[in-house]
């Protein structure tokens, strides 16, 4: 096995926009949670 760095700097960009996109859907499930509980509420603990 060989390590090329100019390989390794060539695929920097693609594992940067991964990675932004994995932290853009992950604010998008929070964002998404934190509006339902809202919108829903609740009521306190049920008995």
């Amino acid at each position: 096995m060989e390590f090329h760095p100019q390989s390794f700097l060539d695929t920097l960009p693609y594992l940067g926009k991964g990675m932004l996109g994995i932290f853009l859907v992950m604010g998008i499930l929070i964002l998404a949670v934190c509006l339902l509980n809202a919108v829903g509420g609740h009521k306190g603990k049920k008995p």
